[in-house]
């Protein structure tokens, strides 16, 4: 018979086949549950089903263990396996107790609003408790709290000094704020385009915090293409909450980049009226610059727009 110890090791070593054979051939407790509940969930080691996750995890809280807890909390949160149902999502990561994700959630729930009021004096409470747990993704939210002056007074030294504590825990976004401000790391090897990448990645399973911060520092390197999916983002509300204005003023802030699609968009917003006065002769005048850039949308635009 394995021993519990050797299925984690299995599981933490991602040798996924391994640990979901040892932990069913053990007696059900919550924490092998949770495990159980973990490999369907993820679909690693066995076939993906989250109903099955769901049947494990409830066994895991009924147990009390919680981690699996939390992970009910989390398939309320994002329908897996139920309907959607924030306020329980809620509840059940407050009954979490110590685990570090359940406090992590809760922090975004009360800054975001999510399923309860927007309350940012405690998330920054929950964010405070999971820093004293080592996160360095809440050493990360404290600095840029404090740099922002949202939920803190404004506070630059102490901002940089909690980033500077993520940095020490090597959490990426921090790794992002210091390169996009210039101080990239020396481990930091990463291109623009794997960057682009991470971004659309985090876009892909809605985490617009990680999105922002990857596309942001792509869009700082020169990835057009990362540009032109931030600026739809903006105006679809995917992900982001829906703002043309903001949209509009990315485009704005990169028009002196050679790129013909960041003419042509600013021409289509000027034509359309979207989030500035409507201008024939300012959308023109855009779409000119991207045909002569070989723009073929734009070709057919400014042939629209003015009849040759």
């Amino acid at each position: 018979m394995e021993t519990l110890d050797k299925a984690k090791q299995y599981y933490q070593a991602k040798k996924y086949k391994e640990s979901f054979s040892c932990f069913k051939s053990m007696a059900d407790t919550p924490e092998v549950s949770y495990y159980l509940g973990m490999h369907y969930y993820q679909g690693v080691g066995v076939k993906q089903s989250d109903e099955k996750a769901l049947t494990y995890f409830r066994r895991s809280w009924e147990g009390l263990y919680p981690e699996g807890i939390y992970m009910v909390g989390r398939m309320y949160e994002l329908g897996r396996g139920v309907e959607t149902n924030l306020p329980q999502a809620l509840k059940l990561y407050q009954a979490a107790g110590e685990s570090l994700q359940a406090k992590l959630r809760l922090a975004a729930m009360y800054e975001y609003g999510i399923g309860t009021e927007k309350d940012l004096a405690k998330a920054i409470r929950y964010y405070n408790d999971c820093q004293k747990q080592g996160s360095g993704y809440a050493m990360y939210k404290i600095g840029r709290f404090y740099l922002l002056g949202e939920g803190l007074k404004k506070n630059v030294k102490s901002g940089v000094a909690w980033l500077q504590k993520a940095l020490a825990q090597n959490h990426i976004l921090a790794v992002n704020y210091f390169r996009l401000v210039g101080k990239k790391t020396l481990t930091d090897n990463r291109s623009r385009d794997d960057i682009y990448k991470q971004g659309l990645a985090a876009l892909q399973r809605q985490d617009r915090e990680y999105a922002l911060s990857f596309l942001e520092l792509a869009i700082h390197e020169g990835q057009v293409d990362a540009l032109m999916v931030m600026v739809d983002a903006y105006l679809e509300g995917r992900v982001f909450e829906k703002n043309e204005q903001m949209a509009y003023k990315l485009l704005v802030k990169f028009k002196d980049s050679d790129d013909p699609r960041i003419d042509y968009r600013l021409g289509y917003f000027y034509e359309h009226g979207i989030s500035v006065v409507d201008s024939f002769y300012k959308a023109g005048l855009f779409y000119e610059k991207a045909a002569k850039k070989n723009h073929d949308a734009a070709k057919r635009a400014l042939f629209e727009l003015r009849g040759y």
